[in-house]
This record gives structure tokens, sequence and C-alpha cells, in this order.
């Protein structure tokens, strides 16, 4: 009885996988974040409150948008070869409402909150924009948005262990809103190399002029390889494992970084999946955005590594994905960003959380799109 079981179990799983494939979800996927867009990405913007009290805010409630928006365009840039549907135009304006967002005076750059004073420009934005912005365009034609921020944290903000800062401030001169940026940043943002923001920042410097900053991507390389612990890299500003060590895969592999770092990354990558195929947060139940992470960072890897990863283990994964999905908002909306509030005083107090369904969709596309 118990044999007959296994088998219809086996039996259901193999019909499942017949109706469904990566390229149904990734076109599901990318038909979602389509209406995200013309929904004005009305389930995308990030919403926290700033009290007058405290804040220099016109506005208590505070919309953040561009770091998730950055994230969107550069799923419909990869997109462009295998979806149908002309994504130029969505791309171009896109690009074009992330460069209107950068803000004035200072260094420019991006930040989180834009209208937020305390909360200054970001190596994290700017590294994300600077990738979407040098995988669509000639970088002749966009470089005067970056050098100033760039050189900043090259020349300004290292840090001994070979990291940079998070946060983008000059080191002499300070305006009058960089010194209050200064003191937020002492007094709440909290201060140290960020391994998630380092990878990424990593990334994009390659993609902009791998040559020219050399030097500073071996360092950049050297800090990943540091902070390595067990196959993964711990973020600061995301919840799990997953979203770190995929950034730090992609940053070193592209750099063709070491292949022992990235052995162990891809073990513990597929060594960490549970038994329903999916990913997950500690001691939690598996989720769309832990499974499509890590499946990036797996397919990253092995291709890396010249290693193929077998077509059933990875048809357990599709089909979870596939059993995840919904209609009416594509994937669930799942923890992702978080803001530990209290770090300047070594005592994380609050935890801050973002979460959003077209996110999670944006990257179960994205995944998708690698197995295609």
């Amino acid at each position: 009885m118990l044999h007959a079981s296994k088998e219809f179990l086996n039996k259901s799983e193999v019909i499942a996988t017949k109706e469904t494939s990566w390229h149904s979800l990734f076109k599901k996927g990318i038909e979602h974040l389509m209406a995200e867009k013309k929904a004005d990405f009305v389930n995308t913007k990030h919403c926290m409150p700033f009290t007058k009290e405290v804040f220099q805010v016109e506005q208590e409630l505070q919309v953040a948008d561009i770091f998730q928006r950055a994230l969107l365009v550069d799923t419909l840039i990869d997109a462009q070869e295998k979806y149908p549907i002309p994504l130029q135009e969505i791309i171009v304006s896109e690009l074009f409402y992330l460069m209107r967002s950068k803000r004035e005076g200072g260094i420019g750059a991006w930040s989180y909150f834009p209208d937020l004073k305390e909360l200054p420009p970001d190596v994290d934005d700017l590294a994300q924009i600077l990738q979407v912005f040098c995988k669509f365009y000639p970088k002749d034609t966009f470089k005067d948005l970056f050098e100033v921020p760039i050189q900043t944290v090259l020349n300004d903000q290292p840090n001994e262990d070979l990291g940079w800062e998070t946060w983008i401030l000059p080191k002499d001169n300070l305006t009058q809103e960089q010194q209050l940026q200064y003191e937020w940043i002492h007094k709440a943002w909290g201060t140290g190399s960020d391994v998630d923001v380092v990878a990424n920042f990593l990334y994009a410097l390659q993609l902009y002029d791998k040559e020219r900053f050399k030097e500073d991507i071996q360092k950049g390389l050297q800090f990943l390889n540091n902070k390595q612990q067990q196959g993964a890299w711990e973020s600061t500003w995301y919840h799990g494992l997953y979203y770190g060590t995929y950034v730090s895969i992609k940053a070193i592999c592209f750099a063709n970084g070491d292949h022992q770092v990235i052995a162990s990354a891809l073990d513990f990558l597929i060594c960490s999946r549970q038994e329903d195929g999916g990913w997950s947060l500690p001691e939690q139940a598996s989720d769309s955005l832990q499974t499509a992470l890590a499946l990036l960072g797996i397919a990253i890897a092995s291709s890396y590594l010249e290693r193929t990863i077998d077509s059933q283990w990875l048809n357990k994964s599709l089909l979870f994905l596939a059993n995840q999905y919904q209609e009416k908002t594509g994937w669930e909306s799942c923890h992702f960003i978080k803001m530990p509030m209290g770090r300047p005083i070594g005592f994380v107090h609050t935890i801050l959380t973002y979460e959003s369904a077209p996110i999670t969709t944006n990257f179960v596309s994205k995944a998708c799109l690698q197995f295609l």
C-alpha cells in the first residue's frame, strides 16, 4: 500500500511537470509585471511614516519605489529576447523615471526615500540603477549621472575590511543637509560595510568599467571571500541568506573569482532546499521569494562551474513555484527588505520590513528565465 502511494505521487509529479514549464511561469510573471506598471506600481511602493516631530518632512508618509522599479526594469531588460511583446518603450520610460529621481545638489545619487532629508544616498540604490543603465545604454550617454557618487564611494568611503560604507557622503566639506545625514547615520541607520550592498556595487562596477576599477574590484572580491560563512552570505538589509548569497555569487562569477568559494555556495544552496522543493527563511515554510533567489544563485554558480543540475531535481522546485502562483497577484508577498533600527548603539530594537507581491513575482520571473 505504501509502495502504491509513493508510485502515485511520482506519477502526479510527472503529470504536473507536463502541464507547466519554466517558460509558462516566466510568461505569467512578465504579464503581472506589465500590469503593475500599468497600475503605476501601486503594489510595489514602500510607504512608511516619519513623524514631523522628529524628521524634517513635508509629508509624514514617505514613499519609496526607486529601488523596486530598478529591480523590475532589470528583469524586463533581461526578458527582451525571450518575450514576444515589445518591452523597449516600457524600459525607456522606467530608465527616464530613475534618472529624474536622482537627488539634486551635493553628490547627487539616489536615496531609498528620496524626500527624507535625514536619509543619505546609498550604494545599493546607486548599484542597482547603474546596472540597468549599463545593460541598456552605451556608457558615454549616462556616465555623468554616476561618476561623482562612484568616486565618493571609492575614495571617501573605503573601510579597513576592504568593503565600502553603505551611505554615500563626502569625507570633508559637508553641506548642512549632509551634516544632518551624518548625524542620523550615527544615530539610527548605522555604519560599516554590508555584504549585500558591497556585492551589488561590485557587480555594477564590473558592468560599468571592469578594467578601470580593477584594483577596487579585487578588494571587493576579497571582502566577499572573507565574509562567506558555511557557503552563504548574510545580508544586513534583506531577510534570510539567499539574497546576499545570490548577489555575491553573481558578483564573484562575473569577476572570474575563486571557484572553491562558488562551489561552497552552490553546495549550500542545493543542500538547504526543503522537502517541498522550495527554500525558506529560518524556521518558516518555504516561500516563492527565497526559492527564486536560491534558484538564481544555483543557475549562475552551476553555469560558472560547468556543473549540470539534474532536471528532475529542478522539477520539484518548478512544481513548488507553479503551486504558489496566484491568478490575481502572481506570486505571494514575502519578507524582502529589512531595516534594523538601533545599529549605532549596538542593539537592534526594531526591524522594519518591506514585502510586495510584484517583487516576489519579479524574482520568480528572473529565475525562470535562467532555465528556459
